[in-house]
């Protein structure tokens, strides 16, 4: 019961407050929201094809949809249809230029999705043989190290309690009891 009344005092606190405070014009209130917002320098999309395939690009958060668009165009095959869209819930993104990353909330960083007409389900079937070769020399680098010859003749050599076939634990009295 102590919870619900702090939450109604909290409640009315703050009703109290709003009634007292100064009468603001939009144009106060509009700049006093824009002190509260964080500016950032950059946008991340991450474009997730349906295989699950990623095309991650970064652009400055008032560029227009249309640049996201541009982009993906030039890593797939010329003359695919194709859309892009946000989720959940879906919302599809306009081609046209006029509303920004900014504007559409994908900044700082989102993850997008791309349908394709076809019903492409492929990274293969639709990315540009560019595209593809650049992934190729993308994984070869990413690739992971071979591991390192065993020693001939060696095993390894241990230090230690577990060296001599102990259990690696001190018998005895633990520090932390006292008697």
């Amino acid at each position: 019961a102590g919870v619900v009344a702090r939450a109604a005092a909290a409640r009315e606190r703050a009703r109290r407050q709003a009634d007292d405070a100064p009468l603001t014009t939009r144009a106060m209130r509009d700049v006093a929201a824009l002190e509260k917002t964080r500016v950032y320098d950059r946008c991340v999309l991450r474009v997730e094809f349906p295989d699950r395939a990623c095309l991650t690009a970064r652009f400055h958060p008032r560029e227009p949809c249309s640049a996201a668009y541009a982009v993906v165009a030039a890593a797939v095959r010329p003359g695919l249809v194709f859309s892009l869209f946000a989720a959940p819930p879906r919302r599809d993104l306009p081609r046209d230029g006029t509303a920004s990353l900014l504007d559409l909330g994908l900044v700082p960083a989102a993850r997008v999705f791309i349908s394709f007409a076809g019903g492409h389900s492929s990274s293969a079937d639709v990315l540009s043989e560019a595209s593809l070769r650049r992934m190729d020399c993308d994984a070869a680098e990413d690739a992971v190290p071979e591991s390192l010859p065993v020693v001939p003749g060696g095993g390894c050599e241990a230090a230690g309690p577990l060296a001599a076939g102990g259990t690696g634990k001190k018998r005895g009295k633990p520090s932390w009891l006292k008697t």
